[in-house]
């Protein structure tokens, strides 16, 4: 499916992204030009779907381009009086600010690097508390251009135009011109489907077989991966990381037990080549997180349950590197039941990712989460609709004729009420398809693939067939990684055929008809001919 996401991009300048450089408020200084350009790159750039909104925090005077600033004065961006409260409140760096009165002590006291150094902890916590406290609509920085500033300490907050809302705050001490660089992304979530028979078309990168559409029989275990790439955690110091995963009612509750989670450096499971995949199941369980499946209500409708596979902390888990992605791959199997809906519009699986996207000023992500947009994989499964007719009058349709079904693997079709259940190892343990009053019977729930229709018992007055009838069903389907969702554009064709005759192929019902004749078998002498009469004539000699 469509990759999801633009990302959360932090501030980096060419000037460190924190707090830097003010000089003493008492020196004098001459005013070199008052005024920077601050530049975003254009929609060529990853920056591409942000907004940004620059806040002054401090404004003041610069003896020379780059130097320190002078004669601070509180910024027309932030509420001084309710953001020194809040510093001086905070536990962390409250201390920091005991004896500070004014903008230029609010200057000095963030000039000790000891306790706030360039994008360190402390620096990133003012950012935090300074953007709780902004007044104002701040100055837009467009996409694309320069925007031009007053010089002085300003805090930059990025927030993406997406339909996601993810803050990163920013100190930054902007005295000389600047870009803005891209820094980070927010996660990403893609969910793919294992298919057990077709190969996957376009991007392999997820693994084998793996992309956005599949099908199989009622009863069979489908395969899912969940894939989360691992953000930029550093504005935090705990990041909520949570899978959501819902199901039609044509799956069967997951089995929790099953579930695993993996901290790959691709978007596909390594688990016995020679880099593999960490197994880390066990920060998504237990104290750290949780594995649960909770089943749907009357009122969800078509919703069989949900999947949710959380941590409350995934920096425990995986650290992050713009060098090196990582992802979280979440790995389970849910089964195809007999609720599954035979050809369109499919059994859907749809998930999406919950995350952090404003730390709070301890640096917790648990009270301030946003989602990602949804992705959707599907799984499609087929039937047989039979008829039975006389081989010289096709109008003539049989009932009582008997058939069992045998798979391309040999396993013989155990059904109830006309959907497969399973597969037995033998034909004995094969269920019974039997001809209507109007010569029908139908399967339902059904792989594309090849098949044996076996009759092992003729209509009264026909021949049984020495040999099975080759059934071929052939579904067209999209098996691809750019699936947008329509179910009709997931599966275009349905194909069937006996031996060397088509049937007729149904998507929307997603039924293969077919017809099989029978011979009728030789005729006897009837009562009171010349049989009888041979009879009489042996008895007298």
């Amino acid at each position: 499916m469509n990759k999801v996401l633009k990302g959360l991009v932090a501030v980096a300048a060419t000037a460190a992204m924190a707090v830097a450089g003010f000089a003493g408020a008492s020196t004098a200084m001459a005013v070199d030009g008052n005024t920077v350009n601050v530049t975003v790159p254009g929609a060529e750039s990853n920056l591409n779907g942000h907004a940004y909104t620059a806040y002054q925090i401090l404004s003041g005077t610069q003896a020379t381009s780059g130097g320190a600033l002078g004669d601070a004065e509180w910024g027309t961006g932030i509420n001084d009086a309710a953001f020194l409260k809040a510093l001086k409140a905070d536990t962390t760096i409250g201390e920091y600010f005991t004896k500070v009165t004014d903008a230029k002590g609010f200057a000095e006291a963030l000039s000790n690097t000891n306790n706030f150094p360039a994008d360190g902890a402390n620096t990133r916590l003012v950012a935090k508390i300074a953007m709780k406290h902004t007044q104002g609509a701040g100055t837009a920085l467009a996409a694309g251009s320069s925007t031009q500033l007053d010089k002085g300490y300003y805090l930059i907050v990025d927030s993406t135009t997406d339909g996601q809302t993810v803050y990163n705050p920013a100190v930054l001490a902007i005295t000389s011109d600047i870009e803005i660089k891209d820094k980070t992304d927010v996660p990403t979530l893609e969910k793919k489907v294992q298919e057990n028979k077709k190969d996957a078309t376009g991007d392999t990168a997820y693994g084998s077989k793996f992309n956005d559409v599949a099908d199989y029989n009622i009863g069979d275990e489908v395969p899912f991966h969940l894939i989360g790439s691992v953000p930029d955690m550093s504005q935090y110091e705990t990041y909520t990381y949570k899978f959501t995963d819902t199901f039609d009612k044509g799956f069967d509750a997951v089995d929790t037990s099953n579930v695993k989670v993996y901290l790959s450096n691709d978007k596909k499971l390594d688990l016995e080549g020679e880099s593999v995949d960490t197994d880390i199941t066990s920060y998504f369980s237990g104290t750290n997180g949780s594995i649960q499946y909770t089943a749907a209500t009357e009122a969800q409708g078509e919703t069989a349950g949900t999947l949710t596979v959380s941590t409350k902390d995934l920096k425990k888990a995986a650290t992050y590197s713009k060098e090196q992605p990582q992802y979280v791959i979440v790995s389970y199997t849910a089964k195809l039941n007999a609720n599954a809906k035979i050809g369109l519009p499919g059994n859907v699986n749809e998930a999406y990712l919950t995350y952090s996207n404003k730390p709070d000023q301890s640096g917790t992500g648990d009270n301030n989460t946003n989602d990602t947009p949804h992705d959707k994989v599907i799984v499609f499964t087929y039937g047989l609709d039979v008829t039975k007719v006389d081989s010289k009058n096709t109008e003539t349709k049989l009932k009582d004729a008997e058939f069992k079904l045998k798979n391309s693997d040999g396993k013989w079709a155990t059904i109830t009420d006309g959907k497969v259940t399973g597969w037995a190892d033998t034909e004995l343990q094969g269920s019974v398809l039997k001809s209507d009053e109007s010569g029908k019977f139908k399967v339902e729930g059904l792989d594309d693939g090849e098949y044996t229709l076996k009759e092992t018992k003729a209509p009264a007055g026909y021949n049984l067939p020495a040999d099975g009838f080759s059934v071929t069903l052939t579904a067209t389907t999209a098996n691809n990684q750019a699936w947008d969702g329509t179910a009709t554009k997931a599966l275009t064709n349905l194909a069937v055929k006996v031996d060397q005759t088509d049937g007729t192929g149904d998507v929307t019902t997603g039924l293969g008809a077919i017809t099989i004749k029978n011979t009728q078998g030789s005729s006897l002498p009837s009562t009171g001919g010349m049989g009888t009469v041979l009879l009489y004539v042996a008895g007298i000699a």
